[in-house]
């Protein structure tokens, strides 16, 4: 496991390159805002643990791995920055602020918890996770929105999905996480309430809050 300070050194050079060329070590440390020596210094470390490579004069480049952890942390950091800003409300730059002391620290677990909590869209940084959700596996193709389901048809819910965070907070808030099996007991009309089983409790979900809520029919 690498220290914060090597993750933050990874993750700079990611950030720089995309994972796709060679950084001087003078622009990673304009980036990071220290000094060209700290650089040349966790190089030295990095390189030993097969995170880096450098070339002379042609300066840094994430190694295979070093390309897997550095994805792995920028996932943990936009998945606790969208918790926040769309769950308690915090404005991007606090988030921001925020997911960079906690990436270091959250577990793989945890994070892959929150990403199906908030529906983190798939990006390329999936391919590092260590529970890769159907999203990034299957796409959605066994995967549907609770409105669409028919009576007596269950799942499990998957991931909540929504671009209005009080949606989130609210289906969040009645018991509507990932993991819990649901069941559509009744529709009350076209486009109205649906009446959900979820555990032991029956619950009326209006068509636009199901609609956030999808489920692996399998």
């Amino acid at each position: 496991m690498t220290s914060d300070n090597r993750e933050d050194y990874l993750i700079s050079i990611l950030r720089l390159s995309d994972g796709e060329r060679n950084v001087k070590t003078t622009e990673l440390a304009n980036f990071m805002g220290v000094s060209p020596a700290s650089v040349t210094e966790m190089t030295k470390t990095l390189a030993a643990e097969g995170l880096v490579v450098y070339e002379k004069y042609k300066g840094i480049r994430l190694s295979e791995e070093g390309l897997a952890v550095a994805r792995q942390v920028r996932k943990k950091h936009h998945v606790i920055e969208q918790l926040l800003v769309n769950c308690l409300g915090m404005d991007h730059q606090e988030a921001h602020e925020e997911a960079h002391k906690m990436e270091h620290t959250i577990s793989d677990s945890t994070s892959i918890k929150i990403c199906n909590m908030v529906g983190n869209p798939v990006d390329e940084d999936c391919q590092c996770c260590s529970e890769p959700c159907k999203r990034y596996s299957q796409g959605i193709t066994n995967v549907v929105q609770l409105n669409k389901m028919a009576k007596n048809k269950s799942g499990v819910i998957c991931f909540i999905k929504s671009e209005d965070p009080d949606v989130i907070k609210r289906l969040g808030t009645i018991g509507f996480v990932p993991g819990r099996d649901v069941r559509i007991e009744s529709i009350l009309m076209d486009g109205g309430d649906r009446v959900i089983k979820i555990g032991d409790s029956l619950i009326a979900l209006s068509y636009d809050l199901a609609s956030a809520v999808y489920v692996d029919l399998n």
